[in-house]
């Protein structure tokens, strides 16, 4: 708490915490309130973190000075336990400082507003307190929990290596899903092991679970994916890159014209300007999501990520993303007296101009009522029109809510308003 760039994915990380604690292993609130899993909440959020801080680096230094870095043998850069008399403790054998030019450690992560510098004390303070944690643990638990932990920090270094060593932007769909099996299911996986040492519970007894709760973090990197498009499309695989640079060229033209663009662009006007630009893209994801969500999660899991999706890509109950101005209106340059008709009417042209196989026009018209959800008045005019049941999808099924169905309410709404 004594670190504000840390609080919202903390408090995220908290509230998955609960959930995997309650949902998947039983823990009575009660229970949940001696924060027995505390450590694996830890780890978690060193992992969001030095995540965002290895790939700033990459960024900022380039890929080709960090692969040289990496290429060194005689340095090894994976985190390491060793047992000391009364504990076991976790570390590195280097010191970023003495790798990485002190100029480049001076720049600031645009995300966080603070220079690498301050962003590694971060990370270092965050190992103190994992290993501080590990101290009070029995031995034969700690000694599990720091080769789990290592485990999982290492599985993400090794994605991290893939990007920079390997990555070329003609990638297939099975290289796609193949990265993501490692990055997505092999670590939550892991992460859920973790939490089930940690609570002493037969990791064996859950184990069957935990695919469904890696599909849902799967469907959650989904909007990840669009949201983090203008960057990755350099660097590493995504899923709206695949889509658009295999099969909707134009979409994939336009990212790469306006990427920069969209790196100095903030939230919902960001989100609303690929949604417009790379409609066919950014359907195939939702299918995919949807997919994924109606064949692996249950109906609790289902509610979780619809409401992960409604704030982190719609914006929901979310001041992070919220903007004064409408989305729509900024993206188009419209006037900002234009009516719901001449924006529906906008919206429309652009999303229909799509002409491909794989997209369908229901598709479409439910992309319509995606792109509307993000911006405020056409979100609170769409509910003022729907019925109480459409409303019910919308807001609780976002997801799973049939694209036929929600091609039928975009019909309705639009006929209203523009005939």
């Amino acid at each position: 708490m004594r670190f504000r760039e840390l609080m919202q994915v903390r408090n995220n990380i908290e509230k998955g915490s609960f959930a995997y604690d309650t949902i998947l292993f039983n823990l009575s609130p009660i229970q949940v309130l001696k924060n027995k899993s505390h450590l694996a909440n830890l780890v978690c959020l060193a992992i969001l973190f030095g995540d965002e801080f290895i790939d700033g680096l990459a960024q900022e230094y380039g890929k080709t000075s960090i692969k040289r870095i990496l290429a060194n043998q005689l340095q090894r850069y994976y985190l390491q336990h060793k047992k000391n008399a009364d504990s076991v403790e976790l570390f590195y054998e280097f010191d970023i400082r003495e790798i990485i030019p002190e100029e480049i450690l001076k720049t600031t992560n645009a995300k966080y507003g603070i220079n690498y510098t301050e962003f590694y004390s971060h990370l270092q303070f965050l190992l103190a307190e994992m290993n501080r944690q590990l101290e009070k643990l029995p031995d034969d638990i700690s000694s599990e929990a720091a080769t789990l932990i290592c485990n999982v920090c290492n599985r993400c270094f090794d994605t991290y290596c893939t990007d920079i060593n390997d990555f070329s932007v003609d990638y297939s769909l099975g290289d796609l899903l193949d990265y993501y099996n490692t990055k997505d299911n092999r670590i939550i996986k892991t992460l859920l092991s973790l939490r089930a040492v940690l609570l002493s519970k037969n990791t064996l007894q859950y184990q069957k679970q935990f695919g469904s709760w890696a599909s849902m973090v799967r469907g959650m990197q989904l909007y990840d994916d669009m949201q983090d498009a203008d960057q990755d499309c350099d660097y590493q695989m995504n899923f709206l890159c695949y889509f658009a640079f295999n099969h909707f060229y134009s979409e994939w033209e336009w990212l790469n014209e306006n990427k920069k663009k969209l790196q100095n662009e903030q939230g919902l006007i960001k989100y609303a300007d690929i949604c417009l630009h790379m409609p066919a893209s950014v359907m195939m994801c939702m299918q995919y999501t949807r997919y994924l969500s109606n064949k692996h999660l249950s109906w609790v899991q289902q509610k979780i990520h619809n409401y992960l999706w409604k704030k982190n890509w719609l914006g929901f109950n979310n001041p992070l993303l919220k903007t004064t101005a409408s989305p729509i209106q900024v993206t188009l340059k419209l006037n900002e007296n234009s009516t719901i008709a001449e924006r529906l009417s906008e919206i429309k042209r652009i999303v229909f101009a799509t002409d491909h196989p794989f997209i369908t026009a229901n598709m479409q018209w439910a992309h319509l009522i995606d792109i509307a959800l993000m911006d405020e008045q056409l979100k609170q005019d769409l509910f003022k029109s729907c019925s109480k049941k459409e409303r019910y999808f919308l807001k609780s099924c976002f997801i799973e809510f049939p694209v036929d169905s929600k091609a039928a309410v975009a019909k309705g709404w639009f006929e209203r308003h523009v005939g």
